[in-house]
Protein backbone atom coordinates (compact mmCIF):
# COMPACT_ATOMS: atom_id res chain seq x y z
CA UNK A 1 0.00 0.00 0.00
CA UNK A 2 1.40 3.23 -0.22
CA UNK A 3 2.05 5.62 2.07
CA UNK A 4 -0.26 7.98 3.85
CA UNK A 5 1.22 11.34 3.22
CA UNK A 6 1.33 13.00 6.55
CA UNK A 7 0.31 16.55 7.55
CA UNK A 8 -3.06 17.90 7.33
CA UNK A 9 -5.51 18.27 4.34
CA UNK A 10 -4.33 21.63 2.25
CA UNK A 11 -7.83 23.59 3.70
CA UNK A 12 -7.40 22.46 7.47
CA UNK A 13 -3.74 23.20 6.86
CA UNK A 14 -4.21 26.55 5.88
CA UNK A 15 -6.85 27.41 8.24
CA UNK A 16 -4.46 26.09 11.38
CA UNK A 17 -1.32 27.92 9.50
CA UNK A 18 -3.06 31.28 8.22
CA UNK A 19 -6.16 31.39 9.55
CA UNK A 20 -7.07 35.70 8.46
CA UNK A 21 -5.77 33.90 4.93
CA UNK A 22 -8.19 31.46 5.54
CA UNK A 23 -11.34 33.52 6.76
CA UNK A 24 -11.19 36.27 4.14
CA UNK A 25 -11.13 33.62 1.63
CA UNK A 26 -14.20 32.19 3.12
CA UNK A 27 -15.62 35.11 3.57
CA UNK A 28 -15.57 36.86 0.45
CA UNK A 29 -16.39 33.17 -1.37
CA UNK A 30 -19.77 33.03 0.09
CA UNK A 31 -21.06 36.48 -0.13
CA UNK A 32 -19.23 36.67 -3.80
CA UNK A 33 -21.20 33.45 -4.62
CA UNK A 34 -24.40 34.78 -3.69
CA UNK A 35 -23.57 38.25 -5.53
CA UNK A 36 -22.70 36.46 -8.66
CA UNK A 37 -26.36 34.92 -8.35
CA UNK A 38 -27.87 38.82 -8.26
CA UNK A 39 -25.34 40.17 -10.50
CA UNK A 40 -26.64 37.40 -13.22
CA UNK A 41 -30.61 38.10 -11.85
CA UNK A 42 -30.46 41.66 -12.36
CA UNK A 43 -29.34 40.77 -16.18
CA UNK A 44 -31.86 38.24 -16.64
CA UNK A 45 -29.86 35.43 -17.21
CA UNK A 46 -31.14 33.86 -14.04
CA UNK A 47 -34.16 34.47 -11.79
CA UNK A 48 -32.56 35.21 -8.90
CA UNK A 49 -34.33 35.69 -5.51
CA UNK A 50 -33.24 39.55 -4.16
CA UNK A 51 -33.25 38.93 -1.08
CA UNK A 52 -29.97 36.81 -1.27
CA UNK A 53 -28.85 40.12 -1.02
CA UNK A 54 -29.30 39.98 3.20
CA UNK A 55 -28.14 36.41 3.41
CA UNK A 56 -24.89 37.24 1.26
CA UNK A 57 -24.24 39.67 4.45
CA UNK A 58 -23.91 36.87 6.63
CA UNK A 59 -20.31 35.58 4.73
CA UNK A 60 -18.09 37.04 7.54
CA UNK A 61 -19.94 35.35 10.39
CA UNK A 62 -19.48 32.42 8.33
CA UNK A 63 -16.13 32.05 7.95
CA UNK A 64 -15.86 33.42 11.82
CA UNK A 65 -17.45 30.26 12.42
CA UNK A 66 -15.86 28.14 10.18
CA UNK A 67 -12.26 28.83 10.72
CA UNK A 68 -12.74 29.01 14.63
CA UNK A 69 -14.41 25.69 15.14
CA UNK A 70 -11.67 24.52 12.69
CA UNK A 71 -9.12 25.76 14.23
CA UNK A 72 -10.18 25.99 18.23
CA UNK A 73 -13.07 23.65 18.76
CA UNK A 74 -15.62 23.87 21.35
CA UNK A 75 -13.47 26.15 23.18
CA UNK A 76 -12.80 28.82 20.72
CA UNK A 77 -16.56 28.99 19.49
CA UNK A 78 -17.24 29.23 23.25
CA UNK A 79 -14.80 32.10 24.13
CA UNK A 80 -16.23 33.86 20.40
CA UNK A 81 -20.16 33.88 21.44
CA UNK A 82 -18.92 35.42 24.94
CA UNK A 83 -17.74 38.42 22.65
CA UNK A 84 -21.08 38.14 20.89
CA UNK A 85 -23.46 38.39 23.86
CA UNK A 86 -20.73 40.70 26.53
CA UNK A 87 -23.40 43.20 27.25
CA UNK A 88 -21.96 44.62 30.77
CA UNK A 89 -19.78 47.30 29.31
CA UNK A 90 -21.12 50.22 31.15
CA UNK A 91 -23.47 53.00 30.17
CA UNK A 92 -20.89 55.02 27.80
CA UNK A 93 -20.48 52.45 25.43
CA UNK A 94 -24.37 51.51 25.14
CA UNK A 95 -25.04 54.99 24.58
CA UNK A 96 -22.11 54.89 21.64
CA UNK A 97 -23.45 51.81 20.21
CA UNK A 98 -26.94 53.00 20.01
CA UNK A 99 -27.54 56.46 21.02
CA UNK A 100 -25.33 57.86 18.34
CA UNK A 101 -26.42 56.05 15.32
CA UNK A 102 -29.88 57.17 16.51
CA UNK A 103 -28.61 60.69 17.18
CA UNK A 104 -27.45 60.94 13.63
CA UNK A 105 -31.41 59.49 12.47
CA UNK A 106 -32.11 62.70 14.13
CA UNK A 107 -29.60 64.75 12.10
CA UNK A 108 -30.85 63.31 9.01
CA UNK A 109 -34.55 63.78 9.46
CA UNK A 110 -34.26 67.71 10.30
CA UNK A 111 -31.82 68.14 7.08
CA UNK A 112 -34.70 66.31 5.33
CA UNK A 113 -37.06 68.64 7.25
CA UNK A 114 -35.38 71.35 6.25
CA UNK A 115 -35.31 70.64 2.54
CA UNK A 116 -38.25 69.35 2.41
CA UNK A 117 -40.19 72.05 4.16
CA UNK A 118 -42.37 69.04 6.44
CA UNK A 119 -41.14 66.53 8.92
CA UNK A 120 -40.65 63.42 7.82
CA UNK A 121 -42.64 60.20 7.51
CA UNK A 122 -40.96 58.35 10.35
CA UNK A 123 -42.53 55.31 8.80
CA UNK A 124 -40.21 55.35 6.42
CA UNK A 125 -37.50 54.19 8.36
CA UNK A 126 -39.28 50.93 8.06
CA UNK A 127 -38.81 51.14 4.03
CA UNK A 128 -35.54 48.64 2.96
CA UNK A 129 -34.34 47.73 -0.33
CA UNK A 130 -36.17 44.72 -2.26
CA UNK A 131 -38.49 44.25 0.68
CA UNK A 132 -40.57 47.51 0.67
CA UNK A 133 -41.88 48.96 4.39
CA UNK A 134 -41.49 46.00 6.91
CA UNK A 135 -42.01 48.27 9.54
CA UNK A 136 -39.05 50.30 11.39
CA UNK A 137 -38.62 47.27 14.28
CA UNK A 138 -38.76 44.63 11.72
CA UNK A 139 -36.25 47.03 9.70
CA UNK A 140 -34.19 47.76 12.23
CA UNK A 141 -33.58 44.00 13.36
CA UNK A 142 -33.16 42.89 10.06
CA UNK A 143 -30.15 45.36 9.82
CA UNK A 144 -28.83 44.59 13.44
CA UNK A 145 -29.16 40.84 12.39
CA UNK A 146 -27.54 40.99 8.77
CA UNK A 147 -25.18 43.25 8.50
CA UNK A 148 -24.67 44.27 11.99
CA UNK A 149 -24.19 40.45 13.37
CA UNK A 150 -23.78 38.97 9.66
CA UNK A 151 -20.87 41.55 9.41
CA UNK A 152 -18.99 42.05 12.62
CA UNK A 153 -19.09 38.27 14.00
CA UNK A 154 -16.44 38.56 11.17
CA UNK A 155 -14.66 41.87 10.53
CA UNK A 156 -14.13 43.01 14.20
CA UNK A 157 -15.03 39.54 16.05
CA UNK A 158 -12.06 37.37 13.79
CA UNK A 159 -10.17 39.13 12.14
CA UNK A 160 -9.26 42.83 13.98
CA UNK A 161 -9.53 40.85 17.41
CA UNK A 162 -6.26 38.70 15.33
CA UNK A 163 -4.91 41.49 13.84
CA UNK A 164 -4.96 44.22 16.80
CA UNK A 165 -2.11 42.96 18.42
CA UNK A 166 0.45 44.59 15.31
CA UNK A 167 -1.24 48.19 16.04
CA UNK A 168 -5.43 48.74 15.59
CA UNK A 169 -5.49 51.59 13.51
CA UNK A 170 -3.37 49.82 10.94
CA UNK A 171 -5.13 46.54 11.33
CA UNK A 172 -8.20 48.79 11.21
CA UNK A 173 -6.99 50.42 8.13
CA UNK A 174 -6.29 46.82 6.11
CA UNK A 175 -9.48 45.30 7.34
CA UNK A 176 -11.22 48.32 6.04
CA UNK A 177 -9.60 48.08 2.66
CA UNK A 178 -10.64 44.47 2.26
CA UNK A 179 -14.02 44.97 3.78
CA UNK A 180 -14.65 47.77 0.82
CA UNK A 181 -13.46 45.29 -1.82
CA UNK A 182 -15.62 42.75 0.12
CA UNK A 183 -18.90 45.16 -1.32
CA UNK A 184 -17.47 45.09 -5.05
CA UNK A 185 -20.45 43.11 -6.62
CA UNK A 186 -23.24 45.84 -5.16
CA UNK A 187 -21.79 48.18 -8.08
CA UNK A 188 -23.02 45.43 -10.89
CA UNK A 189 -26.25 44.72 -9.27
CA UNK A 190 -27.38 47.23 -6.49
CA UNK A 191 -28.68 50.60 -8.23
CA UNK A 192 -27.30 53.15 -5.43
CA UNK A 193 -24.07 51.52 -6.32
CA UNK A 194 -24.33 51.53 -9.74
CA UNK A 195 -25.05 54.70 -10.09
CA UNK A 196 -21.70 55.69 -7.96
CA UNK A 197 -19.74 54.28 -11.09
CA UNK A 198 -16.48 52.31 -10.39
CA UNK A 199 -15.17 56.01 -9.96
CA UNK A 200 -17.31 56.18 -7.18
CA UNK A 201 -15.45 53.35 -4.97
CA UNK A 202 -12.10 55.04 -4.09
CA UNK A 203 -14.41 57.67 -2.28
CA UNK A 204 -16.85 54.98 -1.29
CA UNK A 205 -13.71 52.75 0.15
CA UNK A 206 -12.45 55.83 1.89
CA UNK A 207 -15.55 56.09 3.57
CA UNK A 208 -15.14 52.14 4.48
CA UNK A 209 -11.91 52.34 6.10
CA UNK A 210 -12.77 55.49 8.37
CA UNK A 211 -16.15 53.62 9.34
CA UNK A 212 -13.38 50.49 10.27
CA UNK A 213 -11.50 52.83 12.32
CA UNK A 214 -14.68 54.13 13.87
CA UNK A 215 -15.81 50.04 14.62
CA UNK A 216 -12.29 49.11 15.67
CA UNK A 217 -12.77 51.80 18.31
CA UNK A 218 -15.09 50.83 19.53
CA UNK A 219 -14.56 47.74 19.80
CA UNK A 220 -11.52 48.30 21.82
CA UNK A 221 -13.39 50.51 24.05
CA UNK A 222 -16.20 47.90 25.18
CA UNK A 223 -13.69 45.72 26.08
CA UNK A 224 -13.81 43.11 22.61
CA UNK A 225 -17.87 43.46 22.52
CA UNK A 226 -19.18 42.18 19.23
CA UNK A 227 -22.74 43.11 20.49
CA UNK A 228 -21.63 46.68 20.95
CA UNK A 229 -20.28 47.18 17.16
CA UNK A 230 -22.74 44.86 15.66
CA UNK A 231 -26.00 47.09 17.03
CA UNK A 232 -23.74 50.30 15.71
CA UNK A 233 -23.00 49.02 12.70
CA UNK A 234 -26.82 47.63 12.29
CA UNK A 235 -28.50 50.63 13.80
CA UNK A 236 -26.07 53.14 11.96
CA UNK A 237 -27.37 51.51 8.15
CA UNK A 238 -31.08 51.31 9.25
CA UNK A 239 -30.94 55.16 9.50
CA UNK A 240 -28.53 55.72 6.54
CA UNK A 241 -30.13 53.22 4.23
CA UNK A 242 -33.86 55.05 4.58
CA UNK A 243 -35.57 57.17 2.27
CA UNK A 244 -34.51 60.03 5.09
CA UNK A 245 -30.99 59.55 5.07
CA UNK A 246 -30.92 60.08 1.06
CA UNK A 247 -29.19 62.80 -0.71
CA UNK A 248 -27.87 65.65 1.54
CA UNK A 249 -28.87 64.00 4.69
CA UNK A 250 -26.28 61.23 4.13
CA UNK A 251 -23.58 63.91 3.36
CA UNK A 252 -23.57 65.32 6.06
CA UNK A 253 -24.08 62.34 8.37
CA UNK A 254 -21.10 61.16 6.46
CA UNK A 255 -19.03 64.51 7.39
CA UNK A 256 -20.51 63.88 10.86
CA UNK A 257 -18.84 60.53 11.27
CA UNK A 258 -15.59 61.40 9.31
CA UNK A 259 -15.08 64.30 11.53
CA UNK A 260 -15.51 61.85 14.70
CA UNK A 261 -12.69 59.95 13.09
CA UNK A 262 -10.22 62.26 12.58
CA UNK A 263 -10.84 62.96 16.06
CA UNK A 264 -10.27 59.63 17.41
CA UNK A 265 -6.97 59.25 15.35
CA UNK A 266 -5.99 62.55 16.76
CA UNK A 267 -6.22 61.55 20.23
CA UNK A 268 -5.02 58.56 19.56
CA UNK A 269 -1.78 60.16 18.15
CA UNK A 270 -1.54 62.37 21.08
CA UNK A 271 -1.56 59.20 23.49
CA UNK A 272 1.22 57.31 21.54
CA UNK A 273 3.57 60.72 21.81
CA UNK A 274 2.25 60.79 25.84
CA UNK A 275 3.78 57.40 25.94
CA UNK A 276 6.80 58.01 23.65
CA UNK A 277 7.86 60.77 26.09
CA UNK A 278 7.10 59.40 29.10
CA UNK A 279 9.32 56.15 28.16
CA UNK A 280 12.68 55.61 30.58
CA UNK A 281 15.17 56.95 28.95
CA UNK A 282 14.08 59.48 27.39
Amino acid sequence: MPAVAQGHPPSRGLIHHNPIVAYFLIAYAFSWLLGSVLIAGYHGLVMAPTWLHYVSAFGPMVAAIVVTAARDGRAGLAELWQRVIRADVGLRWWLVALGTPLALGVVAALVSTFEQGALPDVALFGEVDYLGNIGVLAALGLWIATYGFGEEIGWRGFALHRLQSGGWIRAAVIIGVLWGAWHLPYFFYKDNFIALGMGGFVGYLISIVMGSILLAWIYRGSGNSILMVALWHGTFDFVSASPIAAGSANAVISIVVITWVLVILWQARRERRAVHVSAPGR
